[in-house]
């Protein structure tokens, strides 16, 4: 085989690598929104079986989802579950409304240093800005982690007025639901 075809099976396969590991990444973030959702349901009062009947899947697959959501939601205090699940819902809305988020919560920020306040929150107002810069993956990641900074962020969050009414009481069920166990 002459190099100049080796040379284009391998530039086509490192694409081809490419774009199947952007592919599986983006399945496993629906995947993860897909969980998020059956637990939505599942914290609105659906039982597993009445979940499994409207989307057409087994309770086993049902549970399954309800587990894994569940088990990348971190045991907080009780004043953190719902700013996490409110962060939940915008990490879900970033994919779809990317560009709206992103400004409300520019807006808010501008509002929110028109107010004084302690150095501390002021530093909290600038790593909001940073994280804006971020895609909306990195974003979504640093807005759910599980440390101090990003429990921090969330209780000076930019983001009000940014999810519908719906989407905060999904947001409050599940917290609900998960301050049960």
């Amino acid at each position: 085989m002459d190099e100049t075809m080796v040379g284009r099976l391998v530039g086509e396969a490192k694409a081809l690598a490419a774009e199947s590991e952007e592919a599986r990444q983006r399945m496993l973030a629906a995947a993860r929104r897909r969980q998020e959702c059956v637990l939505g349901l599942h914290a609105a009062g659906l039982s597993v079986r009445k979940i499994a009947e409207r989307l057409g899947s087994s309770p086993a697959v049902i549970q399954a989802a309800i587990g894994a959501a569940k088990g990348r939601h971190p045991v907080a205090r009780r004043e953190e579950r719902f700013p996490f699940e409110l962060h939940v819902m915008l990490g879900m809305r970033l994919r779809e409304e990317s560009s709206r988020l992103r400004s409300v919560a520019r807006t808010n920020l501008e509002k929110m240093r028109g107010t004084p306040r302690a150095a501390i929150a002021t530093r909290w107002l600038d790593r909001w800005d940073e994280l804006l810069e971020l895609s909306d993956d990195e974003l979504e990641r640093a807005m759910l982690a599980d440390d101090e900074e990003s429990r921090d962020l969330r209780q000076i969050s930019p983001f009000a007025g940014a999810l519908s009414a719906e989407d905060r009481l999904v947001a409050m069920k599940k917290a609900q639901l998960l301050a049960k166990g």
